[in-house]
């Protein structure tokens, strides 16, 4: 014969059991809900940010590199030009594709602590030059962005002046 007090301590521990399994599914169901809607969101940002790569790299007096980077020399001196491993002091402004100002200052590290657009573009430059860069996202920040300001998928815009690089 079945003992009653077993059976009524199992339908107790049955009922304590559901509160926690149901709130752990609607807590993965929540999750899993917010993630797509911002992939959702991100990848609609990402085609407006590579239509417009595509759409500028035609401007009038940029060069296109194999990578898909976009440059622009406003000013060309005829200082010394860095390498990927050379220190540099550069001042710039950045821009997403909306003309938002994302950062502005002096950047004054080693070159290859930079995003690849920089790395690459920078090398094309010499000390005291003037250059826009039209980066795509896959030579600045990708998937991931850079904290609030920059987006994934952030095509950007940077005017950098070359101050110095040393080697």
């Amino acid at each position: 014969m079945l003992n009653p007090i077993f059976l009524t301590n199992k339908r107790k521990n049955n009922r304590l059991m559901k509160p926690k399994s149901f709130f752990l599914f609607i807590s993965t169901l929540l999750i899993f809900s917010f993630a797509g809607c911002k992939e959702n969101n991100y990848e609609d940002w990402k085609i407006v940010n590579d239509q417009w790569m595509l759409k500028h790299q035609s401007d009038s007096g940029f060069v296109v590199t194999s990578s898909g980077l976009c440059y622009q020399i406003i000013h060309q001196s005829v200082g010394r030009k860095p390498n990927a491993s050379s220190w540099i002091t550069a001042n710039y402004k950045g821009y997403l594709i909306d003309g938002t100002l994302i950062e502005k200052g002096t950047y004054d590290y080693y070159l290859s602590s930079s995003i690849s657009g920089w790395q690459e573009g920078i090398t094309k430059m010499r000390d005291g030059s003037t250059f826009i860069f039209y980066i795509p996202s896959s030579l600045a920040y990708g998937k991931d962005g850079s904290g609030s300001k920059i987006p994934p998928y952030s095509a950007l815009i940077y005017e950098v002046t070359l101050v110095s690089s040393y080697y």
